[in-house]
C-alpha cells in the first residue's frame, strides 16, 4: 500500500477516534459523578473493565501476525461503537463495568494491531516524521472534538453525547474497512509460537517505561482530574473549552516533535517529554483558579504529546517485523495492566487520604519512567 495513501487513511482514523475518544473522556466521568458515583466507585468501573486487557493484547498481536490486522482493527472499531451506544441506559456500577469491559475489548483490538500496522506501512527512516504529523493530527482532532464535546453538553446533554460518539466509531469502521489495504509480504513465515526470549533488553526497557506513564496518566486522571475540575468549579462546557486551547497550543509541540526526536535522539525526547508530563502532574493540587489549573493542564499536555510520539517511534524500532504483531501486543498488555490498577488506586488514594495524594502518586511513578528513559541504550 502506498505511503501516502496510508498516512491518510490513519489521520482520518485519528481524527474520527480522537473526536468520539474526548467526548467519552470528558461526559463519562461527569455522567457517573451526577450519577452519585463515589471516587473509589469510578476508580473500580475504569479498572474492572479494563481486566480485560490483562494478558489479551499478547495473543491478538500474535494472531495479527498470523491471520493480518485489517479484520481485527475492524472488529474492534465496530465493537467499540456498539458498547458506547449502550451507556445511556445503565444504572449500577456492575452494569458500567461490563459495558466498559466490552467498550475495552473493542479498544483492545484496535490498539493491539493499529500501532504495528502503521510500523509496517511507515519505514524506519521516515518514521519519526511521519509519526510527527500524526502526532499532529491528534491534539488538532481532540480541539475539534473539544468544540463538538461543548455543542453537545450546551445544547443538547450528556446522554446525546453518547450516540453522537458511537457514530463516529461506526464511521471509523467503515472508512478503515473499506479505504485500508493490507499488504502481507510472501516471504515472512508465520506462526504461533511466541518468541519472548527472542526480546532485546531494550525492547522490554521501552514497555516497562510504557506501563509506568500508563499508571502515572491513569492514577492522576480517573478520576482526581475532574473531581479537582470540579472543585474549583469548572463545568462540563468550560472543560472543553480550556480543553480546546489546550490541544490547539500543545498541536505546535507535536508538530516540532519530529525534527527533535531525530536531531536529539528518540531516548532523551522520550525522557524530556515524560518529564514535562510527570514533574506538572504533581503541581496540580496547587491550582486553585481556572486560570492555575489550565496553566498546569497545558504544560502536561505538551509533555505528554512529544513523549508520546517519541515513545511510539522509539518503540516501532525496537520491534522486529516476524514478530511485530505480538511484540506491540506484549508493550500494549503492560500498558494495559497500568489502564487497569491506576484508576482503582487513584479512587482509593482520593478517598482514604487526600485527592492531593493521587497527583503525588502518579507524578513520582512518571519521574522513574523519567529516569529510565534517561539511560536506554
Amino acid at each position: 500500500m502506498k505511503v501516502k495513501k496510508a498516512f491518510w487513511i490513519f489521520a482520518i482514523l485519528t481524527i474520527l477516534d480522537q473526536i468520539d475518544d474526548r467526548i467519552i473522556f470528558v461526559i463519562l466521568p461527569f455522567f457517573l459523578l451526577a450519577e452519585e458515583f463515589s471516587a473509589s466507585q469510578i476508580g473500580i468501573i475504569f479498572s474492572v473493565a479494563s481486566v480485560i486487557l490483562l494478558m489479551s493484547r499478547i495473543f491478538i498481536g500474535k494472531l495479527s501476525d498470523v491471520w493480518g490486522r485489517k479484520k481485527i482493527l475492524s472488529s474492534g472499531l465496530l465493537i467499540k461503537s456498539a458498547s458506547i451506544s449502550l451507556f445511556p441506559f445503565l444504572g449500577s456500577i456492575h452494569e458500567f463495568g461490563i459495558v466498559k469491559g466490552l467498550r475495552e475489548i473493542g479498544d483492545t483490538l484496535g490498539e493491539s494491531v493499529h500501532d504495528a500496522l502503521q510500523a509496517d506501512v511507515f519505514k524506519k527512516k521516515t518514521r519519526a516524521k511521519i509519526l510527527a504529523k500524526l502526532g499532529t493530527i491528534l491534539p488538532l482532532s481532540r480541539a475539534l472534538a473539544a468544540i463538538i464535546g461543548f455543542l453537545i453538553v450546551t445544547y443538547l446533554s450528556l446522554y446525546h453525547g453518547f450516540f453522537i460518539a458511537a457514530g463516529i466509531a461506526f464511521l471509523s469502521f467503515l472508512v478503515f474497512t473499506i479505504f485500508f489495504k493490507e499488504e502481507k509480504p510472501k516471504k515472512v513465515k508465520r506462526s504461533f509460537k511466541f518468541s519472548m526470549r527472542a526480546y532485546s533488553k531494550k525492547f522490554k526497557l521501552i514497555a516497562i517505561i510504557g506501563f509506568l506513564i500508563a499508571v502515572n496518566f491513569s492514577v492522576a486522571y480517573f478520576p482526581g482530574f475532574f473531581i479537582l475540575a470540579q472543585n474549583i468549579g469548572i463545568s462540563e462546557g468550560l472543560l472543553f473549552i480550556l480543553l480546546f486551547l489546550d490541544y490547539i497550543i500543545s498541536s505546535l509541540f507535536a508538530w516540532w516533535s519530529g525534527k527533535w526526536i531525530d536531531k536529539f535522539g528518540r531516548e532523551k525526547t522520550v525522557a524530556l517529554g515524560a518529564f514535562l508530563f510527570s514533574f506538572f502532574i504533581l503541581l496540580y493540587p496547587f491550582s486553585s483558579s481556572v486560570v492555575q489549573f489550565f496553566l498546569i493542564l497545558v504544560i502536561v499536555s505538551i509533555g505528554f504529546y512529544i513523549y508520546r510520539i517519541a515513545f511510539k517511534t522509539i518503540l516501532m524500532d525496537a520491534t522486529i517485523f516476524k514478530y511485530r504483531g505480538e511484540q506491540m501486543g506484549f508493550a500494549k498488555t503492560l500498558q494495559g495492566i497500568g489502564d487497569m490498577i491506576g484508576p482503582a488506586l487513584g479512587g482509593f488514594l482520593i478517598d482514604s487520604i487526600s485527592l492531593a495524594s493521587a497527583f503525588y502518586f502518579a507524578g513520582f511513578i512518571g519521574l522513574i519512567a523519567v529516569f529510565l528513559a534517561w539511560n536506554i541504550k
